[in-house]
Order: C-alpha cells, then structure tokens, then sequence
C-alpha cells in the first residue's frame, strides 16, 4: 500500500509542477498580447494628437478703423527698443562731442 502511494505521489508531483508550467507561458502569452494591444492605443492617441495639434487655429480678424481722420501722435523714447547691452555702448556722434566741447568752453568763458 505504501508503495502504490508512493508510485501516486511521484506521478501526480510532475503533473502539478507541469500545469503551473503551462499556466505561467498562458500568462506571458496573455501579457504580451495585452502590451501590445497598449503600445498600439498609445501609437493611435499619439498620432490623433499630433494631427490636432498640427490643425491651423482659425482667428477672427478684427479690423478698428477711424472715421475722423485725426491721427494722434505719442513722444517716443530713442532707446525704448535697444538692448541693454547697446545702450551702455552707445557713444555720441563725433559732431556732437565737439558740439558739447565747444559749448562747456563758451560756458567757462562766460
């Protein structure tokens, strides 16, 4: 009896570990299948969104036009649009160094 027993067990041990064996590559089968059925929704929403981000936005064009025909006139700054960097390096016009001389001297003589 022992022995019939012992014959069961050591059938039945490789039977066991051989279904697991099965199951886990149904698993793997299963999770890649579910990958790549994720890489191509992920491919799809990427190039739907490629496509609306690649549509040109309409703008509506407002046009503002005067009747009166008077035009206004603001005092402009020579250095609002300059860079930093030209402004520090701006040097005056030759002309105008002896024009600032010549006044400091006729100022002094004054």
């Amino acid at each position: 009896m022992k022995k019939q027993v012992m014959i069961a067990m050591m059938t039945l041990i490789p039977m066991t570990s051989f279904a697991k064996v099965a199951d886990f590559g149904s698993m793997i089968s299963e999770n890649a299948a579910a990958q790549k059925q994720l890489h191509e929704s992920v491919r799809g929403n990427l190039q739907e969104t490629r496509e609306i981000a690649a549509k040109p936005e309409v703008r509506e064009k407002i046009v503002i036009v005067e009747a009166s025909g008077t035009s206004y006139n603001s005092p402009t700054n020579k250095d609002f649009m300059r860079f930093a960097k030209e402004k520090s390096a701006a040097q005056p016009a030759q002309d105008k160094q002896f024009d600032r001389l010549a006044n400091e001297i006729r100022s002094m003589d004054q």
